[in-house]
């Protein structure tokens, strides 16, 4: 203990054909890290000048001019965010304080990830906001919505009847769902009803075996009261025997005997009694409550497939509704395209008709070829519209007139 209380540096042991020499700071150095006293390892202790005054044995003043310097560097080099920007370097002076409220380096690193966390969070909406997007998206190309939507932005007669067979598809589908949703009801409600027959039967069942075993209780209590008190009758008239003469013992047999009877009848009694509420018991044990609480639980199950075959019945009819809707209105908007596109044929079949017979008969080699032109982006435009057109009065028609 003797070396701890002399702190200090160690005798390097130096060879002194070394100084000047170019190892001789690194062999210093490395002397020094790993330098002992009288077996004590100081390690990088030793090159520190507070060792050598006392102040490694008081924590605060050894402590004191690591936690200066510390702070010095922290106020050199703290970090400043305004508006949730980091900029780097602070704008004016402030002192960096031991105090934790004044600490602006720590603030700044609070506000740090306070700004990492949010811009977290904003990234996550985006991205969870792009999900929803995309399954939006999905949605109205599927189902109802998609169909509906379908027929709103058709262009034709061909994309209004194409969305129209959707249309009565998905309500087929509607009403096969609602028709089935109608069977789950009505046979639900049934097997509630019969459950309910059955727990208002099993519940009677109940009362009845309670109000049994109530009563029998109060016989075997009866039972057994009059049981012990004959008992003790007969024991006094069997002792007062001995002592009573010919006609007086006559008389006590006749009395023994007759309550020996009523004993062995209320004993069975007794017996029937306690059988009785086993038995009662037993049965409200094994099979009444049981049964109760399987049928009362069964109940609650219809109620629950009623109540499910309902949300899906009213879903189906609403969607089936706005089926029947739109299919309404589109019908009505096909038969619209169908005749706008009739007017729009029969004038471009008159115009591409004029043109192969002026072509026809023409014998100018250069009107020709114009009305060829002419005739071909007629019949292209004719029949783009024969082919998404339900119309079937016009069939497409060749586009060269030289072939």
């Amino acid at each position: 203990m003797g070396s701890i209380n002399k702190p200090g540096l160690a005798k390097l042991n130096t060879q002194s054909s070394t100084l000047g020499s170019a190892s001789f700071k690194a062999t210093t150095a490395n002397k020094l890290a790993s330098s002992t006293r009288s077996g004590q390892s100081y390690g990088i202790m030793a090159q520190r000048s507070a060792v050598g005054t006392g102040a490694i044995f008081n924590v605060k003043r050894y402590n004191s001019a690591s936690i200066s310097a510390q702070r010095h560097a922290l106020n050199d080099n703290r970090t400043v965010v305004k508006n949730n920007n980091v900029i780097g370097t602070p704008v004016a002076p402030h002192t960096c304080s031991g105090n934790n409220g004044m600490n602006k380096y720590a603030a700044a690193l609070a506000v740090t990830g306070m700004l990492t966390k949010t811009l977290g969070s904003v990234v996550g909406a985006a991205k969870s906001s792009g999900t929803a997007q995309a399954q939006t998206a999905s949605t109205v190309k599927n189902g109802t919505a998609g169909v509906i939507n379908e027929l709103a932005t058709a262009k034709n007669s061909a994309d209004i009847q194409k969305g129209l067979d959707k249309v009565e598809a998905e309500v087929k589908d509607y009403e096969t769902q609602i028709a089935k949703a109608e069977t789950t009801i009505k046979e639900e409600t049934k097997l509630k009803s019969e459950n309910e027959t059955k727990l208002k039967d099993t519940e009677t069942q109940i009362g009845e075996e309670k109000q049994n075993i109530a009563k029998q209780e109060g016989t075997i209590t009866k039972l057994q009261s009059s049981i012990q008190a004959d008992k003790m009758r007969l024991d006094m008239l069997k002792s007062s025997l001995s002592g009573a003469g010919e006609l007086a013992k006559m008389s006590l047999q006749n009395e023994i005997s007759q309550l020996e009877a009523k004993i062995n009848q209320e004993e069975k009694q007794l017996k029937e009694a306690q059988d009785s509420k086993a038995k009662s018991e037993n049965n409200l044990k094994t099979n009444l409550e049981p049964a109760k609480e399987k049928l009362t639980k069964d109940i609650a199950t219809c109620e629950k497939n009623i109540q499910d075959a309902e949300a899906e019945k009213n879903s189906a009819s609403s969607k089936k509704d706005a089926l029947d809707e739109a299919k309404v209105k589109y019908t009505k908007k096909l038969s619209e395209a169908q005749n706008k596109e009739s007017k729009e044929l029969a004038k471009l079949y008159k115009e591409i008709g004029n043109y192969a017979k002026e072509f026809q008969e023409t014998t100018d080699t250069d009107k020709k070829n114009k009305l060829a032109q002419k005739y071909a982006g007629k019949a292209r435009e004719y029949n783009e519209i024969v082919r998404n057109s339900t119309t079937s009065s016009y069939t497409e028609v060749g586009v060269d007139l030289n072939g």
